[in-house]
């Protein structure tokens, strides 16, 4: 199972309307990453969040100078700003992330004491 990405902002970034929020958002699957890189269009080097598929192509565009807000339990959520390619229009956008083949370590250890 891919980890997965949902999205809290629309686009221009405009919070989604809570009525919205309280049902199931879209979840975009892929490879995350969350790392330094020289980003040439901003001439300066950033962390930059990702969802990429199996080809390595952006699932959703990528967070630049992005920062983790908190990480618990197998869940993330990553904020940054996304560029559109085409108009190069600046927007901030959040990320809840959900791991693929997250464990508790914590409950592998009290289910399994000979460990």
């Amino acid at each position: 199972m891919p980890d997965q990405v949902t999205l809290l902002f629309e686009d221009q970034g405009r919070p989604l309307p809570l009525h919205r929020l309280a049902f199931p958002q879209p979840a975009y699957d892929g490879a995350f990453s969350f790392k330094e890189v020289h980003v040439s269009q901003l001439k300066r080097t950033l962390p930059v969040a990702r969802l990429v598929d199996g080809v390595g192509q952006d699932v959703v565009a990528p967070l630049y100078d992005a920062k983790l807000l908190w990480m618990e339990g197998g869940e993330a959520r990553v904020t940054g700003i996304e560029i559109d390619e085409l108009s190069q229009r600046r927007t901030v956008q959040t990320w809840n992330v959900r791991f693929a083949g997250w464990q508790d370590a914590g409950a592998v250890a009290r289910r399994d004491p000979a460990g």
